[in-house]
């Protein structure tokens, strides 16, 4: 699928760009790495708050909570079922995710397990005081399998072979947010739960305070795992199938690797680990193919710390292609156009033969770059596996507005 581009573009302090990008993304990167040990820029990096979205950072011994980012454990699941596209009643099936599945800010899931194991995990003793943890529990419980909002959704596809798969894209949802916003005001000596500011705290894990979000981190990733495969189980039995394979990765976390022999905390935010045979699944926007991959060795993988793009990447601000909004919710209502119109939207959608359920203006195809065309800065650090067209889109409604970047 990917087309063959240029390789790196001007690299920052000896530091890969993949790709073309804004200045403002290239300012924010250089940011992060006059404090990183190394890291890289993705082919789909846009703005995003401190750390640029397709970032990756390295560090010796610390953690950015910013970095990592508000949705902790951000990721996608594919899982490809025993069905054929042939014998898939494709209306039925997305009627099922609308009604089975929450999509919006704020929404709870009702038929979420709430004896789930995760909730007897010893992580949960991360965040120290016990009505804390009652409360994040208690939140955890009531949206563990809900979606969110913005980019966030369920797709069904089907691959070069016929087979239908599902793909799902969120992360850990209020806990995920709580507590990232929680440690970042805990770095800043603030209180945990004041409103926070966008701000670089790099925590020493040898601290408390940096093993304590460390600890939080990996449950809230654990936490964004299991309602990502709750959603696809859910799915899958409500149509009647079988899941034969899976394929599932987080994008917005910090993992413990080497590279170079040296031992790092590397910070990924909207970038998916691509080691040498290790599987992703990136996903395209609403009406554009998405792709199983597998990482290779060589010189630029190891340049990318062994990382690829999580996505597409945007090519405007939300903003820019929905208009502007006043309110919140219902009654939140345009107040001025955008680049993108709905008949724009669904001309495309419905040139690609894509049904969508819900969606927004800011989701729209023409707000992403092509998943092709970013792939091909990444070609030779990447082997493309499966490539899934995309027949069904759910996501939230047009009322519903994320209002994190990341």
């Amino acid at each position: 699928m990917a087309s063959k581009k240029s390789h790196i573009s001007t690299p920052v302090n000896d530091n890969p760009v993949f790709g073309m990008h804004e200045e403002n993304t290239l300012v924010q990167f250089h940011d992060v790495m006059s404090r990183a040990e190394k890291g890289a820029l993705m082919a789909d990096g846009h703005l995003g708050y401190v750390m640029p979205i397709g970032g990756v950072a390295a560090y010796r011994n610390r953690v950015s909570p910013v970095g990592v980012g508000f949705d902790i454990g951000c990721g996608n699941m594919a899982a490809k079922l025993d069905l054929k596209k042939d014998d898939l009643d494709l209306d039925h099936t997305l009627d099922f995710i609308e009604q089975r599945i929450s999509f919006g800010i704020g929404q709870t899931n009702p038929d979420a397990p709430r004896d789930h194991p995760l909730f007897d995990d010893p992580e949960w003793e991360a965040y120290g005081d016990k009505k804390l943890i009652a409360d994040l529990k208690k939140l955890g419980r009531d949206q563990l399998g809900t979606v969110g909002s913005g980019n966030h959704y369920v797709d069904i596809f089907e691959d070069e072979s016929g087979y239908v798969w599902i793909g799902v894209h969120f992360g850990s949802r209020g806990l995920g947010h709580k507590t990232a916003s929680g440690f970042i005001n805990l770095s800043l000596n603030r209180p945990w739960d004041v409103r926070t500011v966008e701000h670089e705290a790099l925590l020493d894990i040898s601290t408390p305070l940096g093993d304590a979000y460390y600890n939080a981190m990996k449950l809230a990733g654990k936490y964004a795992w299991a309602g990502r495969e709750w959603v696809c189980r859910t799915v899958t039995a409500g149509i009647g199938a079988e899941i034969i394979d899976t394929v599932h990765n987080n994008h917005n976390f910090a993992w413990k690797e080497k590279h170079g022999g040296e031992e790092y905390i590397v910070v990924r935010k909207g970038a998916t680990p691509a080691f040498p045979g290790q599987r992703g699944f990136v996903g395209g926007s609403m009406g554009d193919n998405s792709v199983i991959l597998s990482g290779v060795d060589s010189e630029r993988s190891r340049l990318a710390l062994y990382s690829t793009v999580h996505g597409a990447g945007r090519v405007m601000s939300r903003t820019k292609a929905a208009g502007k909004f006043k309110g919140w919710g219902p009654k939140r209502k345009r107040i001025s156009a955008g680049a993108i119109s709905e008949k724009m939207m669904h001309d495309w959608l419905k040139g690609k033969r894509v049904k969508l359920r819900g969606g927004g203006l800011d989701e729209a195809p023409q707000a992403y770059r092509r998943l092709n065309e970013v792939l091909g800065y990444h070609a030779d650090t990447v082997d493309i596996l499966h490539v899934l067209k995309p027949l069904g889109v759910v996501m939230a409604g047009m009322d519903e507005f994320d209002p994190y970047k990341d």
